[in-house]
């Protein structure tokens, strides 16, 4: 079973009802506080609420990852006595859908979350549905008005999070109930077992050291930040045959400037270090190279484990992988998780700035090497009545997208617009004082009087012996060199003159 969608409702940034559908590898893009970390970390959040061994509603810390000092910052505005929705929906292979789904109320006066509704909806069995009906929030059971397959019964409920305890299946089998309450529990220990497999990885990475003991068990994971990338390293370099080592050195060797990486024994500590690739005696500590090296490398360990270890369940929510590392080794970084995304059961969820990371995927799709019904790309805007929204961008099977938004990574081409006019503004302030120059050094007689224009009377009769076209070509080109002289005449500084200094024939357009 799969994580496939999640729902939010006057949860931080977004104040109307909103969704995000998970596909193997989903992209939120969009502004600086616009609400795409607090979109993307909802998996985190979820796991601990819906673990079926959470204290209260919602945990306000999750492994490491603080989601706010009270559950006042999560409700949108922090309106006091103000309520968040929040769900998620899960699918298996046979396309059997759980969705959860639950409101809670915050309580100002008590700083206590109260779970004032839930549902639970199985493919095949009735939605079961849970309304508070107490008064006194510190009741532990507390009274809800169950509803089932038209059923109604008061019944007492403790919630664990935002899961009924498991004694709320009693009462479905005294109503008679039995089976949807079989179905009920298989799902919900379902839920909890797929959400207990959720990664993250911030966008502040452990600063990198320049010494590290051998670790003294087998890591599977670098943390939230990164901290234990070196010593999964060591432990593969120990335990596994260094493959793990290995597939990473490779990868900053064809990326990231040509150096391979190793671990450098030192009695029972251990050294990070890229090698010379001409000279491998020359080492560099990873703590003395550019800072965009120490910052991918837990990201790139990660990946790499996984795919030695074939350990690809689970989801893992990467915030801004591409920080610090230049922009032309993005669209290589978006190639290792695109790899990941193919393997049966991964989800990524990865919030960015980058273009470049967005274009790779778009390019690979093209390139037929990604399916696009496996990425899902949101940007994150404000919406038109306020806080925040999500607007899904399609990505076509050409690499295409569709429903762009308007400005979505348009700052390259609005530079170089401004660019293009400074440079065409220049232009003409230079050909400008070259032609104030040319004017202050010859007569303006001598100017027409060189001029291989014809006259525009015959020689003898007083009447055009030209053409009429050709006379009025030949206007024209009067009308126009004329207003180049007013023009070079303003920019010169001289005044504009009263009446046209057109050459008689310029005027006369008939015979």
């Amino acid at each position: 079973m799969e994580l496939v969608e999640l729902r939010f409702e006057n949860y931080k940034a977004f104040h109307r009802p909103a969704s995000l559908e998970l596909r193997p590898l989903t992209l939120l893009i969009g502004r600086n506080s616009a609400g795409k970390s607090a979109a993307a970390r909802l998996p985190l959040l979820l796991s601990r609420a819906l673990s079926g061994r959470a204290e209260s509603p919602v945990e306000l810390e999750v492994d490491g990852v603080d989601f706010g000092a009270s559950f006042l910052d999560l409700i949108h505005n922090r309106t006091p006595h103000g309520a968040i929705g929040l769900g998620a929906a899960f699918e298996d292979d046979t396309e059997r859908r759980v969705e959860v789904w639950a409101k809670i109320q915050h309580v100002s006066e008590y700083m206590l979350q109260v779970v004032s509704a839930f549902e639970l909806r199985v493919t095949g069995a009735p939605p079961l549905k849970l309304t508070w009906i107490g008064t006194n929030p510190l009741e532990d059971p507390a009274p809800y008005r169950l509803q089932l397959d038209g059923a109604t019964r008061e019944v007492n409920v403790a919630f664990r999070g935002l899961l009924p305890d498991p004694t709320i299946f009693a009462h479905l089998d005294r109503m008679g109930m039995t089976p949807s309450a079989m179905v009920f529990a298989e799902f919900t220990m379902l839920v909890s077992t797929v959400l207990a497999r959720v990664g993250y990885l911030g966008p502040f990475r452990e600063a990198p050291q320049r010494l590290y003991r051998f670790p003294g068990g087998n890591p599977e994971s670098v943390g939230r930040r990164g901290a234990n990338a070196p010593a999964l390293l060591a432990a593969d370099y120990l335990r596994r045959r260094g493959e793990v080592l290995q597939r990473v050195s490779e990868w900053y060797q064809r990326h990231l400037g040509g150096w391979p990486l190793s671990i450098a024994r030192q009695g029972d500590s251990f050294s990070v270090v890229l090698r010379n690739p001409t000279n491998p005696a020359i080492e560099v500590n990873i703590a003395d190279v550019g800072t965009g090296l120490s910052q991918v490398l837990p990201l790139v360990v990660q990946r790499q484990f996984e795919v030695v270890t074939g350990k690809t369940g689970g989801i893992e929510i990467v915030e801004q992988p591409e920080l610090h590392l230049h922009p032309g080794a993005h669209g290589d970084l978006a190639d290792l998780y695109i790899e990941a995304a193919k393997q049966q059961g991964a989800r990524f969820i990865i919030e960015t700035h980058s273009e470049n990371f967005v274009l790779r995927v778009r390019r690979r799709i093209a390139e037929k090497q990604l399916d696009p019904d496996r990425v899902s790309l949101y940007w994150v805007d404000d919406a038109p009545q306020g806080g925040s929204e999500l607007k899904r961008i399609e990505i076509l099977p050409t690499g295409d997208v569709s429903d762009w938004p308007r400005g979505v990574f348009s700052e390259d081409f609005e530079e170089a617009k401004a660019i293009r006019a400074a440079q065409r503004e220049h232009a003409w302030g230079s050909a400008s004082r070259r032609m104030c120059s040319s004017a202050k050094t010859t007569p303006r007689g001598a100017r027409w009087r060189g001029s291989s224009m014809p006259s525009s009377k015959g020689a003898t009769s007083g009447k055009s012996t030209i053409p009429t076209p050709l006379r009025r070509a030949a206007g024209s080109r009067a009308m126009l060199a004329a207003a180049r002289r007013g023009a070079r005449s303003r920019s010169c500084g001289s005044p504009t003159p009263r009446r046209s200094t057109l050459p008689r024939t310029a005027g006369r357009t008939r015979s």
